[in-house]
């Protein structure tokens, strides 16, 4: 990203993105939003239980402030935060309605807290107000822009729907390959946040990384797992993965933990690795980037390059919702 309730497991949401981008999977947007659950008094929801979830504005939480703005302007500042404005329009437009999704899903859910959503890719969508997109784009602002804005505009009011609801849209940068499912990187399942084909990743540069580590290093930087005096290739044991590539349990220095958290001690892109111990160090070879949940939006545009609508990406990735205008 830098762009739903599942009965007895999952009361609120927690990318994202999505995002694009780099999510760490331990802490993100479902992990802070979507598993969690929403505290509220028999007053609160007293006074506002009755307010429409509306989809032409949005109530943004800035800082320790709170602005609001059309849908327009938050998905187009959006998209701009999230996926490349050269993407493919029908890759931007793609991103704009799962952002829109997004939107409305955080919009049902902190319907108690005074806002809808934040501006941090860490819990909820990046965004960038106007000043910011032409502080990024410099004199490419009018082309760019345009190029969004198009998007959004041919997309406004169109969002996923499951079980006559928003939908949980997230989305990564790239995926290793095959996309994550939700219930092994969230731990709570969603029937259309499953492992779907996205071999469009491997032709992005980004696709695979190699991170290398000595031993005095790495046992610094996973020290909050287990302090040892052991070394050598045996310090890992017992990796488990699923068949996207996705690390789901390990043991390191005996102690059971999971690949997010190995991903987020050593800042790597993904929990999709593999480690190997050579010349007294260790090599992890990473591919994808993000939590590898829902659109690749890298996916997103080798699909669009391909020739594939937006409805069709969309369809991908999130198989099983509807694509619907407006909301009830």
């Amino acid at each position: 990203m830098r762009r739903a309730v599942i009965t007895g497991f999952i009361v609120a949401l927690c990318l994202l993105i999505i995002p694009l981008i780099s999510i760490k999977p331990e802490k993100n947007i479902v992990e802070t939003a979507a598993f969690t659950e929403v505290k509220k008094d028999d007053t609160t929801a007293e006074k506002t239980s009755d307010r429409k979830i509306e989809g032409s504005t949005f109530l943004i939480k800035t800082g320790s402030s709170i602005i609001e703005l059309t849908a327009r302007d938050y998905i187009i500042g959006v998209v701009s935060a999230e996926m490349p404005a050269s993407f493919n329009t029908e890759a931007l437009k793609a991103q704009s309605v799962a952002a829109y999704t997004f939107a409305l899903y955080r919009k049902r859910e902190n319907r108690y807290d005074g806002f809808d959503l934040t501006d941090s890719f860490e819990t909820d969508q990046s965004f960038l107000d106007e000043e910011s997109r032409r502080e990024k784009w410099k004199e490419a602002y009018e082309e760019k822009n345009q190029a969004v804005s198009r998007a959004v505009d041919e997309t406004l009011g169109e969002y996923l729907s499951f079980d006559n609801k928003p939908a949980l849209t997230l989305y990564h940068a790239l995926s290793g390959g095959i996309t994550n499912r939700c219930s092994d990187v969230f731990g709570g399942d969603l029937p259309y946040l499953i492992s779907v084909d996205s071999e469009g990743d491997k032709l992005s540069p980004d696709y695979k990384s190699v991170f290398s580590f000595n031993e005095n290093e790495l046992k610094s930087k996973l020290s909050a797992i287990a302090k040892t005096d052991s070394s050598g290739e045996n310090l890992f044991k017992d990796i488990k993965t699923a068949e996207s590539g996705l690390v789901l349990s390990l043991s390191f220095a005996g102690k059971s933990c999971t690949g997010g958290k190995i991903s987020s001690l050593l800042s790597l892109p993904s929990a999709s690795f593999t480690v190997e111990y050579a010349d007294s160090g260790y090599i992890f070879t990473c591919v994808g980037r993000g939590h590898g949940v829902g659109m690749s939006q890298y996916g997103a545009e080798a699909m669009a390059k391909g020739g594939a609508s937006y409805k069709e990406i969309l369809a991908h990735y999130y198989p099983g919702t509807e694509l619907v205008v407006g909301l009830e």
